[in-house]
């Protein structure tokens, strides 16, 4: 039996997992995959262009060689973007860059609370920073901006075979619950002439939201509102929500669910919502990922239809169809019950 294969070796290469998520939140900081993007340099190159030590970073990218994240030369030293490098690159269409970095300033120090986790059933990020995530986030414009730019990156990596899957076809006004920076809404403004809608989420978040609209031309046709969803929402005819039920635990998903029945303008009004569906999904190891996620840093959760179909029913909407997109997500589309 080859070492290699051995399964301690494989539980050191598990344990380890900590270390390359470091690794790769040093080098997507440094944005050294965009250094790369010209061709191939030394490590003394990379090192002045992003003011690292040589020397650190050369055992950095020696270790994520191996991971298929960079390519190296051992003859000529040189360094090049390998198979994984280029999710790395800023403002790529597979670019995870922001999720590097927001994860591992942000998530990764709760998750050495999990054992918390385990042991009371709160949330580890909850013990870490003294109160729920979201509203530690809340305190630091940067770690907004942080935040926001990921959640871009996800939309765009991993959730646009999912939004390129949503119809919208009769809907007049839209409102985009939990929207951020309202990159998802101005993509369907543009696929849809006619739309009409709103970016809506908190203020601090939905702040971005105007300078997006106007770059893509649909601010003549799509605002930005900020407000608390669990408060209440903007009227219109259509909802859509990507990827924000999951965040929150059942009992506050129906809040916000409610706050959207009680604001729509037509008595059957439609919701789209984009999600993980445990036993829907093409892709069932992020699902699980992501429902680690969820239960270190907030009270929310990934879940199977029926699971989808109770919490509809219970705020007041029929399930009509999930689809499958060939990716993580699916598409959810539910009719409001008058």
């Amino acid at each position: 039996m080859h070492t290699a294969a051995t399964p301690a070796l494989a539980m050191l290469r598990l344990l380890g997992g900590f270390q390359l998520s470091q690794a790769v939140y040093v080098v997507a900081r440094a944005g050294l995959a965009d250094q790369l993007l010209d061709g191939d340099r030394t490590v003394a190159q990379l090192a002045a262009a992003t003011g690292l030590r040589a020397d650190p970073l050369a055992r950095i990218v020696r270790v994520l060689a191996g991971q298929g994240v960079f390519t190296l030369d051992p003859a000529t030293g040189l360094v090049g973007l390998g198979p994984l490098g280029r999710t790395l690159v800023t403002g790529a269409p597979e670019s995870v860059r922001g999720i590097a970095v927001m994860w591992m300033e942000t998530h990764y120090p709760a998750f050495a609370e999990l054992w918390q986790t385990a042991e009371t059933g709160g949330p580890a990020a909850d013990h870490l920073f003294g109160m729920p995530y979201f509203a530690w986030l809340a305190q630091d414009p940067e770690k907004v901006a942080t935040f926001t730019a990921a959640m871009t990156d996800f939309a765009r990596a991993i959730r646009q075979d999912a939004f390129s899957a949503v119809e919208l076809d009769g809907a007049r006004t839209v409102v985009d619950v939990g929207g951020a920076d309202g990159a998802v809404l101005a993509a369907l403004a543009r696929r849809y002439p006619r739309l009409r809608g709103t970016v809506f989420d908190l203020p601090h978040v939905v702040a971005a939201a105007p300078l997006l609209l106007r770059a893509a031309g649909v601010d003549d046709r799509i605002t930005a509102v900020g407000g608390d969803f669990f408060v209440e929402v903007p009227s219109a005819d259509c909802y859509v929500a990507g990827f924000i039920l999951h965040d929150w635990s059942d009992g506050e998903a129906a809040r916000i669910l409610s706050r959207v029945h009680e604001a729509a303008a037509v008595p059957h009004a439609r919701l789209v919502l984009v999600e993980t569906v445990l036993d829907r999904c093409e892709a069932p190891e992020v699902a699980a990922l992501l429902d680690l996620t969820m239960l270190g840093m907030l009270t929310g959760r990934e879940r199977s239809g029926e699971e989808w179909r109770v919490l509809l029913e219970g705020a007041g909407f029929r399930l009509d169809r999930i689809r499958e997109t060939g990716g993580p997500m699916c598409v959810i589309e539910a009719t409001r019950v008058p």
